[in-house]
């Protein structure tokens, strides 16, 4: 394996401690392949260490302890190497490495750790490419790792992540005005200090939308059969709890997040509220047909409707033949 002179010194001098740490690997994860890792050393993570190198070479030694954690833990787990599912961590580790590797000398953990687990969210859903260049363009203006990390999150929603919203919310009154307006895809002509209001207060608000107002109407299918890789053995069906839209299929519950940037499902636990059908004023079903006063429409590809339910913002439907939800954006009460 030939690597960088600086990647090489820190390997040589720390193999004992190394080879350590790679057995512990090994034997949490015994699928671990060695030629995949040696590969990983010799080709994205030593273009991340000589980066690096280059601007601080006082910090290749916790880089290099950290990416050999951190790749051995994620090769194990089945993220990273031949058939990976989210490729998109190294992509996005190289990227910043070649445009701001400042703050992965300055923080490696904290700033590799947040890129592969914002990348892991993406391998099921959002935009993870789009992300990585929205946070290069953040790195280029952020004056410390602190405010691109809590500048990421926001972008991380604006890109798809609908289960950061509120934390997204709560990063963003505290983001110096520039970079909260790319994170948001904006120029800071364009960005208005009143529309972090708007977004709390209407989650299909979006300052770079003109049509995100309309509604009601159709925003999103989720969820897929687990054997496309989804998280539904049977079609499911929809519950609420307090204002709360679940989705349930056999013992598999999810808490469902949605709104103009997204939707996406997390994992619930406690016990499975009981599937219903609970509209909005006005609102029926008949067999495959959603209607309202002013307008329908007929899911009849997916079968008859089996549940819905709905909180204020958002109309979530399961269908007879289909192991995806349908989301509906509803209009302001």
């Amino acid at each position: 394996m030939t690597v960088s002179p600086a990647f090489a010194e820190v390997l040589r001098a720390g193999r004992a401690e190394l080879n350590r740490r790679h057995g512990l690997a090994r034997h949490r994860y015994p699928g671990i392949d060695d030629e995949v890792f040696l590969g990983l050393l010799a080709g994205p993570l030593d273009a991340l260490v000589a980066q690096v190198a280059a601007v601080d070479a006082g910090a290749v030694p916790r880089v290099v302890e950290c990416v050999y954690d951190l790749s051995l833990s994620l090769l194990g787990q089945r993220w990273l190497g031949p058939g990976g599912r989210a490729p998109g961590i190294l992509d996005g580790w190289l990227a910043l490495a070649q445009n701001a590797p400042r703050f992965i000398a300055e923080d490696p953990q904290a700033c590799l750790a947040a890129i592969a687990n914002a990348q892991v969210h993406w391998s099921q859903q959002g935009d993870g490419i789009a992300w990585t260049q929205t946070l290069i363009a953040l790195a280029a203006r952020a004056p410390s790792l602190d405010e691109l990390l809590r500048a990421g999150q926001v972008a991380a929603w604006r890109h798809g992540l609908a289960h950061y919203r509120m934390s997204a919310l709560q990063r963003a009154r505290q983001l110096p005005r520039e970079l909260t307006a790319i994170a948001f895809g904006l120029g800071l002509r364009e960005w208005q200090d009143g529309y972090l209001d708007q977004l709390a207060a209407d989650c299909w608000f979006r300052p770079d939308a003109k049509d995100a107002g309309k509604r009601p109407r159709v925003v999103a299918r989720i969820g897929d059969f687990v054997g496309f890789g989804g998280g539904f053995p049977t079609p499911p069906l929809a519950s609420c709890d307090s204002s709360q839209l679940l989705l349930q299929s056999e013992a598999v519950q999810f808490l469902v997040f949605a709104d103009a940037y997204g939707a996406s499902l997390q994992p619930a636990g406690g016990p499975a509220p009981v599937s219903a059908q609970r509209l909005p004023t006005g609102w029926r079903i008949a067999g495959s047909v959603l209607s309202w006063p002013g307008g329908q429409l007929d899911f009849a590809e997916h079968g008859a409707i089996t549940s819905a339910v709905a909180n204020a913002d958002t109309l979530v439907l399961t269908h007879a033949y289909s192991h995806a939800a349908t989301l509906i954006a509803l209009p302001p009460a």
